[in-house]
């Protein structure tokens, strides 16, 4: 069935016609921004404090494994060198000690990493707890239709590109600080 060339000019503009003639109103309802959940809570004041509480617990934890470690280490390095001259039984006794470090260290930092976990719970949930209010309250006074984790969005592949005008990280950061 052939469709005659003119038919489809007229559909086509047809169609041009609408999307242009709707575009602006589509445009005019809705209002979209961006803002990076993790610049604003990290920006925050509390939330610097709340960094720093973590990040030194961390360093903590880590000085307290690196000696573990470096026996373990020492250990494993021992036994590499000498695994030819010692007997079947002093080899299986060594390397069965560096599997009972290397299962006790594990266990010990999988602990560690509950620790910090929980810390972060402690320190943090206040403080995304606040954010989301101030979010729906200025998405609500403001009028927007849309507020995009920029983060989420752009580790998705969902958003390639964003009008950096429409970014409200920055308002967002002084508004939580104002939150308390």
């Amino acid at each position: 069935m052939k469709i005659n060339r003119s038919v489809v000019l007229v559909i086509v503009s047809c169609l041009l016609l609408v999307v242009s003639l709707t575009s602006p109103v589509l445009a005019a309802e809705t209002k979209v921004a961006f803002v990076s959940i993790q610049a604003v809570l990290f920006g925050s004041k509390d939330g610097q404090v709340a960094q720093k509480i973590i990040k030194a617990k961390q360093q903590e934890l880590q000085k307290k494994f690196e000696a573990e470690d470096a026996k373990l280490q020492a250990l494993a390095k021992e036994i590499e060198k000498k695994q030819s001259v010692w007997s079947p039984e002093v080899l299986k006794e060594k390397q069965r000690t560096a599997g009972v470090m290397n299962r006790d260290l594990k266990m010990k930092a999988d602990d560690a990493n509950y620790e910090v976990n929980e810390l972060k719970k402690k320190h943090l949930q206040p403080i995304i707890g606040r954010l989301d209010g101030v979010l729906k309250t200025y998405g609500q006074e403001h009028g927007y239709t849309m507020i995009i984790d920029s983060d989420v969005a752009s580790r998705s592949g969902m958003i390639v590109f964003g009008d950096p005008s429409i970014d409200i990280t920055k308002e967002l950061v002084g508004l939580l600080d104002a939150a308390k």
